[in-house]
């Protein structure tokens, strides 16, 4: 055999052996290969199942949740009645103001929305005027149709789901073309007060009620009615329209006063505050604790008093990521007919020792 042909067959030999050892470790890759895959698919599947097992869990506990809150929204309504339920329920088709025996002690202003993973959440918003809580409104050019109706229908509300003389409404409207509050009642209340008559008289009535009914043990007028199931005197709803306009600064000391000591004697604020004429209102310095219906970043917002004024509690709960959807007036025709049934001593003058 020459040279040549020894070198072809020995390259001939070591091509075998390099295919037998390519195929050798290609048929092993392949069968860790597929190995692997199987180990993978296994994987999947089994986190797939995890997975899936969770979202069942988290669905069956939502679910769980958005029934609770369902069940929630219904006894409020339940409870609160007319202080709760939207103007278009059937709920007032029937309503009689004389069938209502007690005070509520919170008012619809609307409904508060979030939007969740699966489900949009939906509850009520509520002020608790009567137990303690002012409202303050603040208003702008862009949102003053929306900001007014939501303040005129609490009034209303209040007025009209209050049993007779239990509650008197006080108006003070500094702008001489202004009607939005007495508007809403024609032929019903009595002569329009200047604001300092009104504050001067509020603060007096103030003054009477912490002389004659509150004590060390029952600094509130909700705890006198508390301990003796009675309410001694009515109360009052300051209605305050376009503030700070034509509001003198001993006006503003009087107001601000009324708006910190009122509530224990019984005396709420509702107020709507011009904010182009007062941009840099000062809330906390106002009332700290007063509910506050703003409009910001193209949306309304509701923010609580106590969650503002006690941050850190962990029971008051903030609502200020929900979108608040503004209660407007009802309709004519149930506007008319409330307004009709609305006893005309709800606009008596404040009483006071003479």
């Amino acid at each position: 055999m020459s040279e040549e042909q020894t070198v072809d067959e020995l390259i001939g030999t070591l091509r075998k052996v390099q295919t037998e050892k390519v195929e050798k470790i290609e048929e092993h890759l392949k069968r860790e290969l597929d190995q692997a895959e199987e180990e993978y698919q296994a994987d999947l599947e089994e986190i797939d199942k995890n997975l899936m097992g969770q979202v069942d869990s988290l669905m069956r506990n939502h679910s769980d949740e958005l029934s609770e809150n369902i069940d929630h929204f219904q006894q409020l309504l339940a409870e609160l009645k007319g202080a709760a339920y939207h103007w278009d329920d059937e709920f007032w088709h029937d309503f009689l103001p004389e069938t209502v025996s007690e005070i509520a002690d919170c008012h619809r202003v609307g409904t508060l929305k979030i939007n969740g993973h699966f489900n949009q959440l939906e509850t009520l918003a509520l002020v608790p005027i009567i137990n303690g809580q002012n409202v303050i409104f603040l208003s702008s050019a862009e949102i003053k149709r929306q900001i007014t109706q939501a303040f005129q229908s609490l009034i209303l509300r209040l007025v009209v789901t209050s049993p007779k003389s239990k509650i008197n409404l006080v108006s003070i409207e500094p702008l001489a073309n202004s009607n939005k509050v007495l508007g809403i009642f024609p032929n019903k209340h009595g002569e329009r007060w200047k604001p300092e008559k009104s504050l001067n008289r509020l603060s007096l009535y103030l003054s009477q009620v912490r002389k004659e009914h509150l004590t060390n043990d029952r600094p509130t007028l909700v705890e006198v009615i508390a301990k003796t199931g009675e309410c001694p005197v009515p109360h009052y709803l300051l209605a305050v329209t376009d503030f700070p306009h034509n509001f003198s600064e001993e006006a503003i000391r009087q107001l601000i006063t009324i708006m910190r000591k009122g509530p224990a004697c019984g005396v709420h604020t509702i107020m709507l505050v011009d904010t182009e004429e007062l941009p840099n209102l000062n809330l906390e310095g106002l009332d700290k604790e007063a509910n506050v219906i703003s409009y910001e970043n193209d949306r309304f917002i509701f923010r609580s008093g106590m969650s503002q004024s006690d941050p850190i509690n962990e029971n008051f709960f903030d609502y200020s990521n929900f979108d608040l959807e503004l209660d407007q007036l009802p309709d004519l025709d149930l506007l008319e007919k409330l307004v009709s049934k609305t006893d005309i001593s709800v606009f008596a003058p404040i009483s006071l020792p003479s």
